[in-house]
């Protein structure tokens, strides 16, 4: 057994700049700790050293410097409120840093029900009041118990890393901004011809679709008739989460497997149908979103998930949610029209821009797409939509294997074709 000392383990002392630098290596979050003196004047302390410590009971701490006038003040306060800042609050963060007496002029806030500020458009609340002070080098350590909690604004929160502010993104969502986006998106430009020739004579828009990512694409290149009223942005994520995508996925083993596995829970049985359904769509070449009669609150439920999932700002819990709210639409895609007769209106139809360099059909990661269309309800007005998006896919895969093999190769080297 080692009988080394705590002296031993801590000796010699760490440099204490080498010590920052690589504890700035560790992001952590950013909260104001608000409160009033006894002179009712609101006071707030921006901090990185905010915690939960435990549940049963429920405590929090955070830890000021001891040489912070603030909290001189502040551990006056009988309850603090703990303001957890979204991302898209730097300005206020620095705000109330400042030694500035006229701060709170400068930020939007509200007088909670406890009596303390809280900051308007922050993630969450906490109220506590502080139980015990502890000494612990050039810090305090401030053990709070909490009393109330709310989440008011369920976005990511602001995060503090080597000396900046930023946000969290859960997928890695910095890829959207870098030269391989670019490329997705010059690969999709080159259907702007055969784009802008399908919303003129169908009145309709007409999109090309990159796969950015195993999860997502985005709207690279778009056109549209005189009648359409409200037009698909470009550069809008769009999630490869079933039931979406399939006309993206159907021709390639890989990425229909990888889509296929983002079914939650993985029941066998659904997963199934959706491996049916791709089938199904590889044999007649295309795939559908339809409203069946009644269906316009699920299809105006979807509408809303795919817009919150487009700003990019869902925290992991809403991804969840956001997720769940898609998967449950899955009643709004098929495959074909119904035998039946039902009434059905067709929203949109999608076809796949094969590999330019495989003699097999195989998905390239473009997706042509019609939508707002006018009244679509019958097998031949979907074969004749069918049989002009799949012309103009085939002279897209032709013009990525010709004159614009640069921007297919581009995009190839991107690696963002999932």
């Amino acid at each position: 057994m080692s009988d080394t000392t705590t002296e031993q383990i801590l000796a010699p002392a760490v440099d204490s700049r080498l010590f920052r630098d690589v504890l700035g290596h560790y992001p952590t979050g950013v909260v104001a700790v608000t409160g009033v003196s006894p002179q009712g004047e609101p006071l707030a302390m921006v901090v990185g050293t905010f915690s939960s410590v435990s549940l049963e009971p429920a405590l929090v701490m955070f830890m000021p410097t001891k040489g912070s006038g603030t909290y001189a003040a502040l551990r006056e306060s009988p309850v603090f409120c703990i303001n957890v800042f979204a991302h898209d609050q730097t300005a206020e963060t620095r705000t109330l840093s400042q030694r500035d007496p006229d701060k709170f002029d400068k930020v939007d806030w509200t007088t909670s029900d406890q009596g303390v500020p809280q900051i308007e458009n922050a993630v969450a609340y906490i109220h506590c009041s502080r139980i015990e002070e502890i000494d612990a080098g050039d810090h305090f350590i401030v053990l709070c118990e909490v009393g109330a909690v709310e989440v008011k604004r369920p976005v990511n929160p602001l995060v503090f890393f080597q000396g900046g502010y930023g946000g969290f993104a859960p997928r890695g969502g910095t890829a959207y901004v870098d030269a391989g986006l670019i490329a997705a998106v010059r690969a999709a430009e080159v259907a702007h011809p055969q784009l802008s020739r399908l919303a003129e004579h169908f009145d309709c828009e007409a999109v090309a679709l990159a796969q950015i990512s195993d999860r997502d694409q985005t709207i690279g290149a778009a056109a549209r008739g005189a009648s359409v009223q409200s037009p698909s942005r470009l550069g809008t994520r769009i999630p490869l989460l079933p039931p979406l995508g399939e006309a993206a996925v159907a021709w390639h083993e890989e990425y229909a497997d990888k889509w296929l596995a983002r079914i939650f829970p993985p029941d066998p049985a659904v997963i199934e149908k959706y491996r049916a359904r791709l089938a199904a769509v590889r044999e007649q070449g295309y795939a559908l979103q339809v409203v069946p009669g009644g269906g316009e609150d699920m299809c105006a439920k979807l509408a809303e998930a795919l817009h919150e999932y487009s700003l990019g700002q869902l925290t992991p819990a809403r991804d969840r949610a956001v997720s769940g709210m898609i998967a449950a639409s899955s009643d709004l895609f098929g495959v074909a029209l119904p035998s039946d007769g039902a009434d059905v209106r067709v929203t949109s139809i999608s076809v796949p821009v094969f590999d330019p360099t495989i003699g097999t059909p195989t998905n390239s990661g473009l997706v042509l797409r019609l939508r707002s269309m006018q009244q679509v309800s019958t097998d031949a007005q979907v074969r004749e939509l069918a049989a002009a998006l799949q012309q103009a896919a085939a002279e897209v895969t032709a013009a990525l294997a010709g004159p614009n093999q640069r921007d297919w190769e581009r995009y190839v080297e991107s690696g963002l074709r999932g």
